[in-house]
Order: structure tokens, then C-alpha cells, then sequence
């Protein structure tokens, strides 16, 4: 079932999670500095984390999802990873604007669970080469 599905499931939550991850970005960037940092300049946060969150939120999640279904597992659970943690940190409560917070949390989600469903269907695909197990 993973791989009869993996084809098309990959491509619909990591579109999700790009969409989320833009509506993120978009809320983020129009909403003002946050106040209350005295090392750090708010400015520099703010935008640290706005092009954090397009590299690692959308453009990784959508080159991932739209390349070659059974190619590239590993690594492309290791950027679904990194889509779900760069949207965790923009879920941090100095930054967050008020609905870009449900949006990167629910990114988030999505991204960690495609990461396991990656995994999942890397080690399907490796049981599929050389099975070697004894039941």
C-alpha cells in the first residue's frame, strides 16, 4: 500500500506543507518586528526567519516533492525534516503573528509525518531488493 501511494502522496502533503509554509511567510513578513529583544535586533530576526522558513519551508519541500517518486529517500526525508523543524522555530512565541502560527504549526505536522512516511517507504523499498528476513 506505501508504495502505491507513494507516488502521489508525497506530492500532495509536500504541496500542503509548502502552501502552509507560505501563508507563514507571507504573515511574517508583513507583520512588524517583534519587540522586547535587547541583543539581538528585531529587524534582523525577523528577516533571518522569513528566509529561513521560504528556503527550508517552501522551495525544499516543493523540489522534493515534485522530483522522481522512488529516488533520493533518504535525503528527501531529511528535508521534510528540516521543512518541519525550520516551521517549528517559527512557531517560537517571540516571532509569531497570530494565524501564521496555526499555519507553521500545521506545516510542521504535515512535514514530520511525510518525513516518517519517507523513512517508511525507503526501508519498504529495501526489503523489496534483498529480503532477508526469516518469517
Amino acid at each position: 500500500m506505501t508504495t502505491q501511494l507513494f507516488g502521489l502522496l508525497p506530492r500532495i502533503v509536500g504541496l500542503l506543507v509548502a502552501a502552509f509554509s507560505c501563508i507563514s511567510v507571507g504573515l511574517m513578513w508583513a507583520s512588524p518586528a517583534p519587540e522586547g529583544l535587547k541583543n539581538i535586533d528585531p529587524l534582523a530576526v525577523k528577516n533571518t526567519m522569513v528566509t529561513v522558513l521560504l528556503v527550508f519551508g517552501v522551495a525544499a519541500p516543493l523540489i522534493a516533492a515534485f522530483s522522481k517518486a522512488g529516488k533520493w529517500l533518504p535525503l528527501k526525508a531529511a528535508v521534510f525534516a528540516v521543512a518541519g523543524f525550520a516551521n517549528a522555530a517559527a512557531v517560537s512565541p517571540v516571532i509569531v503573528v497570530p494565524f501564521q502560527g496555526t499555519t507553521s504549526a500545521i506545516a510542521a505536522v504535515c512535514a514530520l509525518g511525510l518525513a516518517v512516511l519517507t523513512i517508511v517507504a525507503f526501508m519498504d523499498s529495501v526489503q523489496k531488493k534483498s529480503p532477508r528476513s526469516k518469517f
